[in-house]
This record gives structure tokens, C-alpha cells and sequence, in this order.
């Protein structure tokens, strides 16, 4: 009972000559080394894109990981009113 991909069991998919093509450079091109490669590729792809938790998980840990791992200096209540004035004076507020 294997819970790994088996070969041979697969889906079929019609595709238009247009992917067909598409599909047959990216395999002569030496990026995949055969059609089914790309079309996983592809698939992995797509579920990311598809996944906004994730893609703002993703976004969140590259934007937070170089802070966390920086020099830390805490914020003080100055720091806090100057954010406060450069935010009533921003353009377009009111």
C-alpha cells in the first residue's frame, strides 16, 4: 500500500495543438524531461496562484524574516506620534 505517485495512473487531458507546441519546447528546451513534467509544473503553479492564503503567507514571511532577524530597537510613543502626524498628512486624507 504505497502512498507515493504510481506511474501509469494518470489523467488524460485533450490539449490544443497551441499547448501541444508550448508543451513540446519547454520538453526540447531541457527544462522538463518529458510532458508530464511540464504539465505538473504547471499544475503546482496554478495551486500557489490559487491559494491566497498561502501566497499571502509566503508574502508575509519574506517581508517579516529579514526584521525578525535584524537588529531589534523597540518603538516608544514618540515613534508612534510621528507616525501619527505623517498619516493626517497624507494626501487625499481627510
Amino acid at each position: 500500500m504505497g502512498y507515493g505517485p504510481r506511474e501509469g495512473s494518470g489523467v488524460q487531458v485533450m490539449l490544443t495543438k497551441d499547448l501541444e507546441r508550448f508543451m513540446a519546447r519547454k520538453v526540447e528546451g531541457g527544462g522538463y524531461a518529458n510532458a508530464s513534467d511540464v504539465v505538473r509544473d504547471a499544475l503546482r503553479s496554478f495551486r500557489a496562484k490559487d491559494d491566497l492564503a498561502e501566497l499571502d503567507s509566503q508574502e508575509l514571511a519574506e517581508m517579516l524574516l529579514p526584521a525578525v532577524r535584524g537588529r531589534h530597537r523597540p518603538l516608544m510613543a514618540k515613534h508612534f506620534d510621528q507616525l501619527r502626524l505623517r498619516a493626517r498628512r497624507k494626501p487625499g486624507r481627510r
